[in-house]
């Protein structure tokens, strides 16, 4: 590993190849193509954790927002900037979501930002053009929760980090220290980012043993100091609810959700979607091992970015018995591409060199690498559109099936969808005794559920009645994992 974990951009020791005549535009190009990308079918159904944002927060007054963490689904910048672009657009799904587009569009700049910083323009614009036509980053870009704006403050911050560093300038800490704290307003894992941040704050104190750019104790007081800071006086509003709400309002009811195992099993399947298929994502997993290794010489600082936050995050889910969901890493997606985007550029160079190629610029071939991963990285991102959880055409199923007599109950997390945000006079049952005395007294009897594991895990019993007595009429599919919305038919009194 170097003595400097922050030297200029270097390929083993030589200065990386030649640049783009002008990246510039090469990179207004990218980000019009992604806003492209993302405001495609951006009005498609939503999931349930964007109805309870819409539901339980962005529906809200400003003032309400602002003084409201009774969960820690509430991602406060989000919330707030939903609420604002619903006012200004109108009630719509996409007006929702709108939020997310942006910070998704505006994360690949700030990708290209971090990459200048430790790569050529090349194989930042690579990284950027990677997260571009990404399935992940284009699902999560049209999904009204805040985890695009996690990525993109972690993004930011991190290249300010960097920038500071680099120059020790007051004001690359000031701006390190503004967008850490929005990450957090943003998202409450950013702290496990800022975690990250500052293992690299101190691995270049120990290592330049002249402290972080000029002043040492500028990075700690205005960076890490500033971004606490700012933190607190974002939370002021909600600081006596901090305590009852981190950590003890989510109910682990889905004890599979819970395993690390199953994390990993989804993580898998994830990248098998996002790269056509298991022989591609393991050639995907093959380059970002050779980039791993390339970083660790020449710039480490990427390497702790990427795994400390994920590794004491997890750990700390783990520990205190949460699902252990595979977005929780989504923040980690910018450091991941750089990584696959050297590993190829690496293993191009490598395969240019064995064969012996004449080529006049080395990187050639592996550029040549790069953009066919990002070709068949995008032939997945059809699959990111449709609806999330399709609950609208499985309402207006049962609306034009139903006929003078039925009752429609629901169950599980379906009930909150078709109650609060749909309106309906669908019944909701929490339990077999409810169900029974619904079935005595209609000619028909329709249930609509979705989440079958969680449906499982609170009401088996309904789960097996279910099974046993009721026919399935449909099913609608939607991108979400597990996310099926289940419509089912029964005739006639309950059995006795």
């Amino acid at each position: 590993m170097s003595n400097k974990p922050f030297s200029p951009a270097t390929m083993d020791g030589a200065k990386i190849k030649q640049e783009p005549v002008n990246p510039t535009l090469f990179l207004v190009a990218i980000l019009f193509v992604a806003l492209l990308l993302r405001l495609f079918h951006l009005n498609d159904g939503l999931w349930l954790d964007e109805i309870l944002t819409y539901i339980n927060y962005a529906n809200l007054p400003f003032a309400k927002i602002l003084t409201t963490f009774d969960s820690e689904n509430q991602h406060f910048l989000f919330s707030l900037l939903s609420r604002l672009s619903l006012l200004l657009f109108g009630e719509s799904i996409w007006a929702l979501r709108l939020p997310a587009v942006l910070f998704g569009v505006a994360s690949i700049s700030a990708l290209y930002l971090l990459g200048r910083e430790v790569a050529d323009s090349r194989e930042a614009l690579l990284a950027a053009a990677l997260l571009t036509f990404s399935y992940h980053h284009v699902w999560f870009s049209q999904n009204a929760r805040g985890y695009t704006g996690l990525l993109f403050w972690t993004l930011l911050s991190s290249w300010f980090l960097l920038l500071s560093l680099k120059h020790g300038k007051t004001c690359d800490w000031f701006f390190f220290a503004l967008s850490a704290a929005l990450g957090v307003y943003t998202h409450l894992t950013m702290l496990f980012v800022i975690f990250g941040q500052f293992a690299v704050y101190l691995l270049q104190i120990f290592k330049s043993r002249k402290g972080s750019g000029r002043n040492p104790w500028l990075g700690l007081f205005l960076g890490f100091g500033g971004a606490a800071l700012f933190t607190l006086i974002l939370y002021s509003p909600v600081l006596p609810q901090l305590t009852h709400t981190i950590g003890g309002t989510e109910v682990s009811v889905v004890t599979a959700w819970k395993n690390p195992i199953w994390t990993f099993l989804e993580i898998v399947r994830g990248l098998q979607i996002g790269f056509s298929n298991s022989l591609v994502a393991i050639a995907a997993l093959l380059v970002f091992g050779i980039g791993l290794f390339s970083y660790w010489r020449m710039y480490p600082a990427i390497i702790i970015l990427l795994f400390i936050p994920a590794i004491t995050g997890a750990l700390t889910v783990i520990a205190i018995g949460h699902h252990l969901w595979p977005r929780f890493f989504f923040f980690a997606l910018g450091f991941a591409a750089l990584v696959v985007i050297r590993g190829s550029m690496k293993a191009g160079e490598y395969i240019a060199n064995f064969l012996r190629l004449p080529l006049r610029d080395p990187s050639l071939l592996g550029t040549i690498s790069c953009l066919g991963l990002i070709l068949v990285s995008a032939l997945s991102v059809p699959f990111a559109y449709g609806p999330k959880q399709d609950y609208q055409a499985a309402l207006d199923f049962v609306v034009s099936n139903r006929q003078p007599g039925d009752a429609v109950v629901t169950a599980s997390l379906a009930s909150t969808v078709y109650t609060d945000y749909f309106h309906t006079d669908w019944t909701p049952v929490y339990s077999l005794q409810d169900l029974d005395s619904i079935r005595n007294n209609a000619n028909r009897t329709w249930l609509v559920y979705s989440f079958q594991p969680v449906l499982q895990a609170v009401n088996p019993d309904i789960l097996d009645i279910i099974q046993q007595d009721f026919k399935l009429v449909t099913q609608f599919e939607g991108t979400v994992r597990e996310g099926t919305v289940y419509v089912y038919l029964v005739e006639g009194l309950p059995r006795q």
